[in-house]
């Protein structure tokens, strides 16, 4: 159920509470005739032949009274009026029956082909525009390949197939596109001169055609513009026909098992794609009570009187004291940490859902060498940024209505091993909630926080400023701002964070392999495993300032050649 939609926009059925009266009226589309535009506004749409009815249908298969479409308390519904062609509802016949109306329904009035839809406004942005895969499957001789460019003005781009492209809902007043490759699951997020880009790119244009087209539409020649906004597509994969990039090269090769690797240590993540329709029966039976408005009401009690019994039950309990149970404590209290995680990445996707939208994947990655569960919400970019906020936060919502049932367990519970364990439970899913809303870390808070404050790369943009731009501002005399405080100060939070969480995690990847190898391997070996497996575990942190050395010596060493270079030419050209 859309929240800013009275009806569901799959089945029909009227929120609950919703007046219709009070939201942009649905409307009828002729799908054979372009001039057919009927809006919806009145509680009965009559449809048919003879002057009298509302939406008059010229056609020879159509009944003077043939149908009418009904405004009811459930949403909108299509009664056929014992028409002799019939009225068909998604190709099936009504025979005088009736069926509900859902977004994007299809209706056949006798041979008129009509089309039940909410029109793409503000509210819930433009319909998504889907180019599916299955244009590749056509003969060769139908779809030539897209030529080899013999220099980048020359070369012909051309769009691959498998992409979805959205106008979603913004509140900064300009115009925002999302573009999906719909094989690989990348999105883009583009504006509208991006967008008259990638509509032009038809394997016909030549890059100088786009360069005069764009300088016609936008009254400017911007050619590094146009090769930034394809390169973006073509690394993408949604692009072919550029100069420099063969999909040979691409594909195969010890550079791509280089990118591989270089990913894996990155970021080594393990998932199962195609969870969409497993997320979506289990929203269909029971998840979506969770977002109705009585739903929500119980995890914010759940919130505020887990805390209260949380602070009750701390006056009777000791940590690391399970109250005699034994070995079953620490087990048991594995078991609930495990169940908790999976009902956290289920509400994320869950949320997700509530919104309409898809779930493609989810898995774990190990990331400095500490595990992380995820799901892959990256289908909410088609959302607008609050409903992204909403998914963030819902997971460790979730984790921490958990903590508190937990704790008033160990409240209301007698002394004994069954409410330590509670209480051990609660106490460690409330530290979990804390560290994911975390801002430092790129966790829900921190997914969350940009979106609030629209900064998508708000770690990297605020780590650039602390580390170039402030100083850069102190030595000319400028004053940082408001906004470039704010950065500089969250870019050495992000710094202390990072450095930080890495040392921690080094120090328990230190612990867990000293422990392994004493008494296993003799010295010094054991001092250049555990280096190894530490230098491994801290690649994604020393990588990068090595980049930045690598490419600072490359630098000098073509600026010291340029001049010898240039000698030789001149003798080349004298001799």
């Amino acid at each position: 159920m859309r929240r800013d939609f009275p009806y569901c926009l799959h089945c029909g059925t009227l929120r609950r509470g919703a007046a219709a009266t009070s939201y942009a009226a649905p409307h009828l589309r002729g799908l054979d005739d372009p001039d057919l535009l009927v809006p919806l506004t009145g509680p009965v749409t009559t449809l048919g032949r003879g002057a009298d009815n509302d939406v008059v249908l010229a056609d020879a298969s159509v009944s003077r009274s043939h149908a009418r479409i009904v405004r009811t308390e459930s949403g909108f519904r299509v009664e056929d009026l014992d028409s002799f062609n019939g009225t068909a509802v998604a190709g099936v016949d009504l025979h005088g029956g009736a069926a509900h109306l859902a977004d994007g329904t299809e209706l056949s009035v006798g041979d008129v082909r009509l089309l039940f839809e909410q029109p793409r406004e503000a509210h819930i942005g433009q319909r998504t525009q889907v180019v599916g895969t299955q244009l590749t499957q056509l003969p060769t001789a139908v779809q030539e390949e897209a030529p080899e460019a013999n220099g980048p003005l020359t070369a012909r781009p051309r769009r691959r197939s498998g992409w979805a492209l959205k106008q979603v809902p913004s509140d900064r007043g300009e115009a925002r596109w999302v573009l999906n490759n719909t094989r690989t699951g990348v999105y883009l997020e583009l504006d509208e001169r991006e967008v008259f880009l990638w509509h032009a790119v038809d394997g016909e244009n030549t890059v100088r055609d786009l360069l005069f087209a764009y300088a016609d539409r936008y009254g400017e020649l911007a050619l590094p513009r146009i090769e930034a906004a394809l390169a973006a597509f073509a690394t993408a994969g949604l692009l072919r026909g550029l100069p420099g990039r063969s999909e040979e090269a691409e594909l195969k090769g010890w550079r791509r098992a280089g990118r591989a690797l270089y990913r894996a240590l990155l970021k080594l993540e393990v998932s199962v794609p195609g969870l969409d329709r497993v997320v979506t029966r289990v929203y269909h039976a029971f998840g979506w009570r969770f977002f109705t408005r009585t739903g929500v009401t119980l995890v914010w009690l759940s919130l505020v009187g887990g805390l209260g019994a949380f602070f009750v039950a701390q006056g009777r309990q000791h940590l690391l004291d399970f109250g005699g149970a034994g070995v079953w404590g620490p087990v048991l209290l594995a078991a609930g940490y495990i169940s908790a995680l999976v009902v956290h990445e289920l509400t994320h996707a869950l949320a997700v859902k509530s919104y309409g939208r898809k779930v493609r994947r989810g898995g774990f990655l190990l990331m400095m060498g500490m595990p992380f569960a995820f799901v892959d919400t990256s289908d909410m970019w088609f959302g607008t940024r609050w409903s992204r906020v909403v998914v963030a936060l819902s997971g460790p919502l979730s984790t921490a209505a958990l903590a508190g049932w937990c704790a008033t367990g160990a409240a209301l519970l007698p002394a004994g091993p069954a409410s330590a364990v509670l209480f051990h439970l609660a106490f460690g899913l409330y530290l979990n909630t804390l560290y994911n809303f975390n801002p430092l870390m790129p966790l829900d808070g921190y997914q969350a926080l940009t979106d609030a404050l629209r900064v998508p790369r708000l770690r990297e943009e605020a780590s650039a400023y602390f580390r170039k731009g402030l100083w850069q501002d102190l030595r000319a005399g400028k004053r940082p701002g408001p906004r470039q405080a704010g950065m500089a100060a969250y870019g050495l939070a992000i710094v202390v964070g990072t450095y930080g969480f890495l040392v921690l995690a080094l120090l328990a990847w230190h612990s867990r392999i000293g422990d392994l190898l004493a008494g296993r391997v003799a010295a010094p070996w054991d001092a250049v495993i555990e280096g190894a497996v530490v230098a491994l575990v801290a690649f994604p942190v020393w990588v990068a300032p090595v980049r930045w050395l690598i490419r600072r010596v490359r630098r000098r060493q073509d600026k010291a050649g340029q001049p010898a270079a240039a000698v030789a030419t001149a003798v080349e050209g004298t001799a």
